[in-house]
């Protein structure tokens, strides 16, 4: 298979999801495909911005922050309140691990449709029970590495400004300016932690998982490979990131955009047509205001699906041509070596005389 480079895989990553999703086309394949991929795979990328900001008299200094006083509990409120903590733990973490099995495993399965270009879902689900148990394990173990660096730093940023909030409940209590120094801080601290997660996540679900589902392989030895590979070529690697989330983000908006005009445009028509029903009568207006509004949300989270369901697409099909190059196994999947041409019988050359064997005058 051709080794692409980050950039070089991105025109033939888009050619092959439109072969996946749309050759043949049906609205039911295709709504099966990138509902799967949209649990699989993610959608369409959102980036929210909010500045709520709180404002004082004009000209004034900023009203100091205070905090409502958390009241008393009493030990045997405290007992219930634990209990019920761990009745709850009980049973939402043995349904967040089944959960996280079941998506894992459909995951591994739309990895094997979408190498093999192939629909069916069922087939590949039943090939990678042990793998998806072992990925599960990957992912158990990555959360609690999150999870323990996550409280090193929040303990460490809460020792670090402790003057700070203890200030709070104090006659003086601190005002909105006080806690910007610690915002500088904790603001790109996490975001770092953010990256970090996001390029964690990524390796492990289009490197490691392929590794994992091709060869079987255990968890320390696919981090293994995978790890060889990134220190082979970590600038394509970092690049592959970069163009992936700028990829993503520039699809992710247009389809927004376009989302957005049809949906100013069903509203428009929308309006008119409860203006004129309004007119007839109330009942008039909810007999058939509610069925369309029904039928138009339907329709509304039908192309949300299959707009982050075809990006999701993308992505894995992006990683698979990038990735196919650096692991043979899998680019022979993709793109399967031509079979030798049969090797050519050597015949003796005789000449013009007579055929060996033939008897003259006969």
């Amino acid at each position: 298979m051709i080794t692409y480079s980050a950039a070089q895989a991105i025109s033939p990553a888009v050619e092959r999801t439109k072969q996946f999703l749309f050759k043949p086309f049906s609205w039911g394949r295709f709504l099966k495909l990138t509902l799967v991929a949209m649990l699989t795979e993610g959608g369409m990328s959102s980036c929210n911005f909010n500045s709520n900001l709180p404002s004082g008299k004009a000209g004034g200094p900023m009203p100091p922050l205070h905090l409502p006083q958390i009241p008393q509990i009493h030990l045997p409120a405290l007992a219930a309140i634990a209990g019920m903590l761990v009745v709850v733990a009980l049973i939402m973490i043995p349904l967040w691990v089944l959960i996280s099995y079941l998506v894992i495993r459909l995951r591994f399965s739309y990895f094997d449709c979408v190498m093999r270009m192939q629909d069916r879902i069922a087939p590949a689900w039943r090939l990678y029970h042990r793998q998806a148990m072992r990925y599960l394990g990957l992912s158990v173990c990555i959360g609690i590495v999150f999870l323990a660096v996550m409280a090193a730093v929040g303990y460490g940023l809460y020792s670090h400004f402790k003057p700070l909030f203890d200030s709070i409940g104090s006659d003086h209590p601190p005002n909105f300016f006080d806690f910007l120094p610690m915002a500088g801080v904790v603001l790109p601290l996490f975001l770092l932690l953010a990256v970090v997660g996001a390029l964690v996540e990524g390796t492990a679900s289009y490197f490691v998982l392929p590794r994992m589902a091709l060869d079987d392989a255990s968890i320390q030895d696919s981090l293994g490979d995978v790890w060889s590979d990134i220190q082979y070529e970590p600038g394509q690697f970092v690049l592959f990131f970069v163009l992936r989330f700028l990829v993503t983000l520039a699809a992710s908006i247009i389809g927004a955009i376009a989302l957005a005009i049809a949906m100013v445009v069903v509203a428009i028509v929308c309006v008119l047509i409860g203006l004129l029903l309004k007119a007839i009568s109330n009942t008039a207006l909810l007999a058939v205001g509610i069925p369309v509004g029904i039928v138009v949300g339907a329709f509304l989270l039908l192309a949300i699906m299959g707009l982050g369901g075809s990006i999701g697409t993308f992505r894995r099909n992006y990683a698979l041509l990038f990735y196919g190059g650096r692991y043979p196994k899998l680019g022979d999947i993709l793109a399967p070596s031509p079979l030798p041409p049969p090797a050519a019988t050597w015949m003796p050359d005789v000449g013009p005389g007579p055929v060996p064997g033939s008897v003259e005058g006969a």
